[in-house]
């Protein structure tokens, strides 16, 4: 089959596969020789395996230990080829070994105690590995009738003199009981003629002989028994080995659209059948007719990105692709509602489809010209056209079809506006036709001069249809359009004869008189729209870094971290550490992070091969990581910072080789380590089927005895576990199936917090534990990340919890009402240089910041993948909502400064909702019942900054949504910094006071 691979994978393909980067010597031959890849050893899944250390011995040969059982995997010549998210950004596959092997385990659980003749399989604990003398020493307990016997392995490559090889493995074994003999199960193959050598006893069950041309090739089945002491075991390899890889044949050649989804990063919103952050290929299929125009409209859409069609989550947009490669993606998809794949007039694939590599081209005169009207404010009303005033812009357009931002282009950020379309329509036949226009804000159609739908006025996105009977052949044709702040959208649909339902009048019916269209788009037309885009904070992200934070970054520009984890080496805080999620798995040290000049920080990386790092902790200056699969402990035995020990405290939890089951983490309270597993799901986001037990989990570790505890369970993607309110953990747990929007969850113990994905049955009975916060999908949450406390200025005792896909950082105000903690999300800061994964506060007070990102839904879109910054409080006041109580009749939101009396006391200076979530199996989930609550009073503090809102109709259980409409500035004349606050009412208080303001603060 042939290996399709986006061109950035070859760099990871290169460092791995090809002969290594730096030599070592050998402590069993006194050898010299180059290491294969660097790192040379490395954990990660492999061959579908989940707990795997591969080391790249010499280019010669590779070997894989399976630490789940401490038994040697493979040896085999070639290289590992790393694919998947953290390497190629594809979700699903995972590394892979490539080429043939000498030999591979029959049994994988090869260690086995014998006594009085008979075989027994002992509990096998893998204790991590070390570096010595250039190196490398695995440890493993054997555990078996209340004995424990320790074994060091190295397993080394020689070359003798006259150019021979061979594979070593030395043993250093303790504790085998007077009475018992150790075993070790081997099956070899590839051997040469030197055959086996050893100071054991090697036992041999069966020998075979094969002669290839010039050389003969042996094979042995048999038992290696192992004494305490020192011993070793070294096998001759032939030049080449025997065995052969297995090579997949595809029964038939594979689709170029298909082969160029794979290497993308489409699977990271969309599963083949099942809808999850997008909608399903199948239903796309479904959806779409098989022609041209369907490809060419879809193939924009990819590369423009945009929302509206299936939901309101924005789809990424793809600029970087190829029109072409994007048009074949399409038209694989289109096939797989069983429809043949689409050949144009030619008979061949895409032949009628436009093939300039420009998404907006169009035939000649085909298309309407679009003419661009801009004004300070208004316009309320469709304004009467002179054809002598000039547009801004004149452009053409090849169909009416602008349903977010995102398609208006340079006019996305423009609020006050008018377009008029014109142009003509080719009637295909004479017949009575319906139109239907759709439209925010209003829009009239006129064909011939005569008005078919006239849907005038400021109006939010609804549709209005008119019906006109037309001759065949070409009509004129004008739509107005005018935008007056708030949302904008605009579509043309028909129902011809025929038709069972409206479809988008497409680009071919329409042209226009080249003789009366000058095309208009100076340089400086991006400025002349985008005027000011509304507030921000209100229905936007904020504007910009917090007012009362500075921000500067503390990484030098040559060092690029996709942060998986952070913490401070020790309480002085020059010394910070930083994990990378990355396809080197490392851990670097950063010295002079506080200087304020990231030139002088000093970059080293003291550690490497961890397998997906997203979570460090420093322990009474003892560091630790959590990688895919265990808990480890970095150890530096010789004091020069380079790490020489990776030491297992746990991997006691179940783990597949699925890519998306994480470990996420890592919090430390009282001589525990607590951390959250990710459950299984398919490329696109649906749940896998079945999931192993243990995931969907937040689980505590004992630090001294590795005891694995799970303390709650009903997770999904909980990227992030931390420190907040009153030093209690919190979770971020991320929208999926079963989880409507993303949340913050309180940790603990026999929570089930909601999710069925692992054990459909058994929750079925169970109580939810409800959220603190629930996150509105793509209004303030999407991706959210590590929760922390926050104790600096007016917002001590609050606590505060990054974003990846959404970006920045957001705020939580936490009050607990019966019992149950419950409280209000705010927008806090943007600015931040790429999406949030982790936070820490450091010993100098201020607040650093990992940043992280990857193709897909996976990255704040427009920032860096990578990022480490600091926001340092500068104490300066930002006028913005500080908290918001509930109260048994109302809310109380609080601010940092004092508010005009005259705009509280207005009950149009608020709009107020409420909706809930419920869980079910689709992917995410729609507001439920949301519905506007009607404010029956309003009382304001004697200083003015708390306010009381009566409120008709809370209802427990929903979240009540609070927007300031009308524009507010403080006494001092500061700007709101966000109007918007999402309170999650769990429960509603049963006194204090009715919801009456005592006394002023």
């Amino acid at each position: 089959m042939k290996n399709f691979l986006p061109k950035h994978s070859k760099y990871f393909l290169l460092s791995f596969v090809l002969v290594g980067l730096y030599s070592c010597f050998q402590p069993a031959s006194q050898h010299t020789h180059m290491r294969a890849s660097d790192p040379w050893v490395f954990r990660s899944v492999l061959d579908e395996k989940a707990r795997m250390i591969t080391l790249a011995l010499d280019s010669n040969l590779w070997v894989a230990y399976d630490a789940q059982y401490a038994s040697l995997y493979k040896a085999w010549k070639g290289g590992v080829e790393l694919d998947g998210a953290v390497y190629t950004y594809r979700h699903g596959p995972q590394p892979t070994s490539l080429g043939d092997p000498y030999f591979q385990a029959k049994e994988q659980e090869a260690w086995r105690i014998r006594k009085d003749g008979q075989m027994m399989t002992p509990k096998l604990i893998y204790k991590g590995h070390r570096f010595d003398h250039g190196g490398v020493i695995l440890s493993y307990d054997i555990s078996h009738d209340g004995h424990k016997i320790h074994v060091e392995e190295h397993p080394e490559y020689v070359r003798s003199a006259n150019g021979d090889h061979a594979f070593e493995r030395s043993f250093h074994i303790e504790g085998i009981p007077e009475g018992n003999e150790l075993v070790l199960l081997s099956n070899l193959e590839s051997v040469s003629m030197n055959g086996i050598q050893t100071n054991a006893h090697f036992e041999i069950d069966q020998k075979a002989e094969t002669i290839i041309p010039g050389e003969h090739v042996f094979s042995y089945e048999g038992k290696l028994v192992l004494e305490n002491g020192h011993s070793y075991f070294k096998v001759w390899l032939i030049d080449e080995p025997v065995q052969e890889s297995v090579v997949i044949v595809e029964s038939e050649e594979i689709h170029p659209g298909l082969a160029l989804i794979d290497q993308s990063d489409c699977r990271s919103c969309h599963n083949p059948n099942v809808k999850t952050i997008g909608p399903a290929y199948v239903e796309i299929a479904k959806k779409y007719p098989t022609n041209g125009q369907s490809i060419q409209n879809l193939a924009r859409k990819v590369i423009n990105g945009g929302s509206g069609v299936w939901g309101e989550t924005m789809m990424t947009p793809h600029p970087q692709l190829e029109y072409k490669d994007v048009r074949s993606m399409i038209s694989y998809i289109l096939t797989l509602d069983g429809e043949p794949p689409y050949l144009g007039e030619s008979g061949l694939p895409n032949s009628d489809i436009t093939i300039s590599d420009d998404p907006l081209s169009s035939p000649e005169n085909q298309g309407l010209i679009a003419s661009v009207y801009l004004f300070q404010e208004g316009p309320d009303a469709i304004p009467e056209f002179d054809p002598n005033d000039e547009p801004a812009a004149s452009v053409i357009v090849p169909l009416i079809y602008a349903t977010e931002d995102e398609h208006f282009r340079e006019l996305k950020n423009a609020h006050h506006f008018y377009i008029r379309f014109s142009g003509f329509i080719d009637i295909p036949e004479d017949s009575k036709y319906d139109f239907r226009l759709s439209s925010d804000d209003g829009s009239r159609l006129m064909i011939d001069d005569k008005v078919v739908v006239d849907h005038d006025g400021l109006h939010g996105p609804d549709a209005k249809d008119g019906e006109v009977i037309l001759t065949a052949g070409k009509h004129k044709f004008i739509l107005d359009y005018i935008e007056n702040s708030g949302g904008k959208a605009v579509l043309v649909e028909w129902l011809k004869r025929g038709d069972d339902e409206f479809t988008v009048v497409p680009p071919e019916v329409f042209t226009y008189d080249p003789s009366v269209f000058t095309e208009l788009l100076p340089p400086e037309i991006e400025e002349q729209v985008a005027m000011p885009q509304g507030t921000p904070g209100d229905g936007y992200p904020v504007a910009g870094v917090h007012p009362a934070f500075d921000l500067e970054t503390v990484r030098p520009d040559n060092f690029k971290p996709k942060v998986g984890g952070l913490d401070f080496l020790d309480e002085r805080g020059d010394k910070l550490l930083v994990s990378t999620w990355d396809p080197e798995g490392s851990v670097y040290l950063l010295e002079g992070v506080q200087t304020g000049n990231p030139d002088n920080v000093k970059v080293t990386r003291i550690a490497k091969g961890l397998a997906e790092p997203l979570g460090l902790k420093v322990v009474d200056g003892d560091i630790y990581v959590l990688q895919k699969q265990e808990l480890t402990q970095l150890i530096d035995h010789d004091g020069d910072m380079i790490i020489d020990e990776y030491k297992t405290v746990s991997n006691e939890w179940r783990v597949s080789a699925n890519f998306h089951e994480f470990a996420f983490g890592l919090a430390y309270q009282d001589d525990h380590f607590y951390f959250t597993l990710a459950t299984a799901i398919l490329p696109g986001g649906a749940s896998a089927n079945p999931q192993i037990p243990d995931r969907g989990k937040a689980v505590k570790v004992n630090r001294t005895t590795g005891e694995l505890t799970f303390i709650a369970h009903g997770l999904r993607t909980p990227n992030g576990i931390g420190e907040g309110v009153k030093q209690q953990l919190f979770i971020a747990d991320n929208q999926g199936d079963w989880l409507p929007a993303s949340k913050i969850v309180h940790v603990k113990d026999g929570a089930w917090y909601g999710s069925r994905s692992v054990d459909f049955a058994g929750t079925a009975n169970l109580t939810e534990t409800l959220p603190v916060v629930w996150l509105p999908q793509d209004e303030i949450g999407n991706s959210p990340s590590q929760p922390a406390y926050l104790n600096v200025g007016p917002y001590k005792g609050q606590m505060i919890h990054g974003e990846v896909t959404h970006g920045g950082i957001k705020r939580v105000y936490v009050e607990e009402v019966d019992g149950q903690l419950q409280g209000c999300l705010f927008r806090f800061s943007q600015g931040i240089e790429a999406g949030v994964n982790r936070l820490i506060w450091g010993p100098d007070g201020s607040l650093y910041i990992g940043g992280v990102g990857n193709p897909g839904n996976w990255s704040h879109q427009g920032r860096n993948w990578y990022g480490l910054q600091r926001m340092t409080y500068n104490e300066k006041a930002a006028f913005e909502m500080l908290k918001v109580s509930a109260k048994p009749n109302g809310m109380e939101i609080e601010f940092t400064e004092a508010i005009p009396e005259a705009m509280a006391k207005d009950p149009a200076s608020w709009n107020i909702q409420q909706w809930f979530y419920l869980p079910t199996a689709n992917y995410g989930g729609p507001k439920m019942n949301e519905e506007n609550l009607n404010i029956n009073s309003i009382e304001l503090s004697t200083d003015r900054k708390r306010v009381f809102l009566g409120l008709d109709g809370m209802k427990e259980g929903h979240v009540v949504y609070i927007n300031i409409k009308a524009p507010l500035k403080s006494e001092s004349g500061q700007s709101l910094w966000s109007t918007e606050a999402w309170y999650t009412l769990n429960k509603i208080p049963a006194s204090l006071g009715a919801g009456m303001i005592s006394s002023a603060k």
